[in-house]
């Protein structure tokens, strides 16, 4: 494998999930490989006006994990993100069980958090709002900015945590996770930081944001069959996204220091590219030009060329104008190459995590690197002609996998692209 010279290998020592399949890595990982589904009717009847599919976390009670005045004073998605951030802390070897809260040979000041979220806690602004619209003289929460704020789950992990390197907090839509991992990267290129939690939280399932997906005609209102077959990714009868919810962080640290602690490590991330479409608010460059210019970032970064990638996690949303696009710019980039590449979406069996789906996805990739499987793309029964020549369709495939790619394309042209590699091809 070519390196680029200039900067380290950045390991992955830890992960942490919690998704639509439920809390853990694992358990999303069986799901997916099992080809199992967690789309279906929304448990509240309000959403079910503007979004009759949804994939929601169900059973998970924040009690059973945080402390009661931490779920008093925090929003759902902050809530999902301290569960994922402690499942990926004590894979590391950085927290106790039995002191989850107390980081364990760690220097905090040396730590960063770089998270991604595409609106934060809206779903509590919002309920504070319509208690407000009924008795407008009524007394409004002290707590719904710092629930509401896009920043209020990194915030809550530095203080949960203690850690007081730099904490920042992405928020462009749907690339938010990814762009996130990818300046953590960056950090520890620098050496701004010895390790950082880096990750993203959603949860979304308010009428007003629904209401606009819809109307927007970004939503699946309709599809033939189950209700749990709707988001149908790159298919020529695909009808619109699926909204999930759910959370996910990676622990990020130099491969060096992290193979001299004896941590495991996953993978490394070796690149990442960043563009804007610079075209409209909601809909991609129809040629995929945004898409094109942050996968060749991505690749110039990691010194390597579109020969050297095994496997494509795509963004690949379901919506017609999204897959197209990515489709286009896929092809742009690989060329004839594109033709021996398998890629696969995974948002048909757990909807699309928004802010979320950047790192989640990245574990995904992980795992088909350090288990050579690779991820099928559920209920495409007839790709577009324009969709990538080597679908994953029917089920998981058996192949081995140095070094994947994961895309994240958001509202506002926002693209983040993100390049996995096998932790064996690099000597120690």
């Amino acid at each position: 494998m070519r390196r680029n010279p200039v900067f380290t290998p950045v390991a992955v020592t830890g992960m942490g999930a919690v998704t639509p399949f439920g809390s853990g890595v694992q358990r999303l990982w069986n799901a997916i490989m099992g080809r199992r589904t967690a789309v279906g009717a929304p448990s509240d009847a309000r959403i079910a006006h503007f979004s009759p599919a949804v994939a929601e976390v169900k059973d998970f009670s924040p009690m059973d994990h945080l402390p009661k005045k931490t779920v008093r004073d925090t929003d759902r998605s902050t809530q999902l993100a301290l569960v994922a951030a402690a499942e990926a802390m004590a894979d590391a070897g950085w927290t106790a069980e039995e002191d989850p809260f107390e980081l364990r040979g760690v220097n905090a000041n040396r730590t960063g958090i770089a998270w991604g979220t595409a609106f934060g806690g809206l779903p509590s602004y919002e309920e504070e709002a319509v208690r407000l619209a009924k008795h407008p003289e009524g007394r409004v929460g002290p707590r719904v900015v710092s629930k509401a704020i896009p920043n209020a789950a990194e915030a809550a992990l530095a203080m949960h945590y203690g850690i007081r390197g730099p904490a920042m907090t992405y928020t462009t839509a749907c690339a938010a996770s990814a762009n996130a991992l990818g300046e953590a990267l960056q950090w520890l290129w620098l050496g701004i930081v010895d390790q950082v939690v880096a990750g993203g939280s959603e949860s979304l399932f308010t009428p007003t944001a629904l209401g606009s997906l819809r109307s927007a005609g970004a939503v699946a209102m309709e599809g033939e069959g189950d209700i749990s077959t709707w988001c149908k990714p790159f298919d020529v009868d695909r009808t619109g996204m699926v909204m999930g919810e759910g959370a996910a962080a990676l622990i990020l640290e130099p491969l060096d220091r992290a193979r001299a602690r004896g941590a495991k490590v996953y993978a490394v991330l070796v690149g990442y590219g960043a563009s804007n479409d610079a075209y409209h608010e909601t809909a991609p460059h129809p040629d995929g030009t945004g898409a094109v210019l942050a996968m060749e970032r991505a690749l110039y970064s990691a010194g390597l060329g579109p020969a050297d990638i095994d496997y494509i996690n795509a963004h690949a949303t379901a919506t017609t104008a999204g897959d197209r696009a990515e489709s286009l710019a896929l092809r742009r980039v690989f060329g004839g190459h594109l033709n021996q590449i398998p890629v696969s979406s995974t948002k048909g069996g757990m909807g699309h995590l928004l802010g979320a789906a950047g790192a989640v996805e990245s574990i995904v990739s992980i795992k088909s690197i350090e288990t050579g499987w690779i991820p099928p793309t559920l209920h495409c029964r007839q790709p577009d002609p324009e969709a990538p020549p080597d679908l994953v369709l029917d089920g998981p495939r058996r192949q081995h996998i140095a070094v994947a790619m994961s895309n994240s394309f958001g509202f506002g042209g926002q693209n983040g692209v993100l390049i996995w590699a096998d932790p064996g091809l690099f000597s120690r």
